[in-house]
């Protein structure tokens, strides 16, 4: 129908523009959160944009929703305030062709935001932990800038390092803390540079000059130890495993699984299809503008809708992790919230159509 094809196209449109322009200011906004780690020397360039990347992957879940929801509104708004509307209701424009056009493209859009939540989310997670547990593993100790504290893994190692030479290959000032669960140590040495075993492919640092506490808070005993050469093993070269992780997980293995985290994890994934034809079809009454008032009169509104339906989701979600409801109502509450809005606002918006 003619009609459908004018309003996928008038939608789709500003969907893609604004959709590129929240990409635009996410990848930005995800580039800072590593490029600092980048210039420290504990990831490569390329590692930085392939994070970028894969953050960008798990955000469009999230992105395409809203940005389908902005562009009902815009669009329909823009018709309403140009009196287009009113022209196709002379034309023998009922609301039901409205609300199928709207839900037709909807419900396509939600597919893709399916395949989205279900494969490439945790495709994506996956491929961002094995990387930072590459970077972790691979770090080089000459590149460390002086002068800074470096977290170095999950807490794995802090490093500081008062200078490094100018051959790049010895830093001098050297300050290393290690803790896990059962001990504390921490290592001041003169000079130390870093080595890698060619048949094996393990790194070590190689410290000269100094001084190892051994802190064990459990037996409330310190230890202190003076060296002139002390070999400090890395993580090995290559990574076996990066352990089990929720999100990385996938979507099969989290059916039947018994723990609350695995099953509100499988009910975010399943709910962002509906959610996205929901907000699309929510944008219609949103959109209800008198002639000439203004094309994006309700866009603030329908933010301040979207802002309070995902935050909603994502309590309703901790909840469920926390084990304060179980699997029903479980993260679907606020989807059913939304629907019952949709439902209410549509009603005086049907008034406004004639049947045909």
């Amino acid at each position: 129908m003619l009609i459908n094809r004018y309003l996928n196209r008038e939608i789709l449109n500003p969907l893609v523009t604004i959709c590129t322009v929240l990409v635009v200011i996410f990848a930005g906004y995800s580039a800072t959160r590593y490029l600092p780690d980048a210039a420290n020397g504990l990831m490569t360039g390329k590692t930085v944009l392939t994070l970028v990347f894969l953050k960008i992957l798990i955000a469009l879940e999230v992105l395409v929703p809203v940005t389908l929801f902005l562009s009902v509104i815009t669009v329909l708004g823009r018709l309403h305030a140009e009196s287009e509307v009113i022209a196709m209701q002379a034309g023998g424009l009922c609301e039901r062709t409205l609300m199928i056009s709207v839900f037709q493209l909807s419900f396509v859009v939600a597919l893709l935001v399916a395949g989205l939540s279900l494969y490439a989310r945790p495709w994506a997670y996956e491929k961002s932990y094995w990387l930072k547990a590459d970077a972790e593993a691979n770090f080089d100790f000459s590149r460390l800038k002086p002068g800074h504290f470096h977290e170095i893994g999950e807490n794995r190692y802090v490093v500081f390092l008062d200078s490094i030479h100018e051959s790049q290959e010895r830093a001098e000032g050297v300050f290393i803390e290690q803790r896990n669960e059962s001990s504390r140590k921490i290592i001041h040495a003169k000079e130390a540079w870093q080595e890698i075993d060619p048949v094996t492919g393990e790194k070590s640092v190689v410290l000269r000059d100094g001084y190892r506490y051994e802190i064990l808070p459990a037996v409330g005993k310190t230890s202190l130890f003076r060296f002139q050469a002390f070999r400090l093993i890395l993580t090995p070269k290559e990574i076996e495993s990066i352990g089990y992780r929720r999100k990385a997980a996938s979507t099969m293995s989290l059916v039947d699984s018994p723990v609350a985290e695995d099953r509100a994890e499988f009910q975010w994934r399943v709910s962002t299809g509906f959610s996205t034809i929901l907000l699309g079809l929510l944008g219609i009454p949103l959109s209800r503008t008198a002639p000439r008032r203004g094309k994006s009169a309700n866009i603030f509104m329908g933010v301040v809708i979207f802002a309070i339906f995902y935050n909603l989701t994502a309590i309703a979600k901790t909840w469920m992790e926390q084990g304060v409801v179980g699997s029903f109502p479980g993260i679907w509450w606020p989807h059913v919230l939304l629907a019952v809005l949709l439902i209410v606002l549509l009603k005086p918006f049907g008034s406004g159509f004639q049947s045909h």
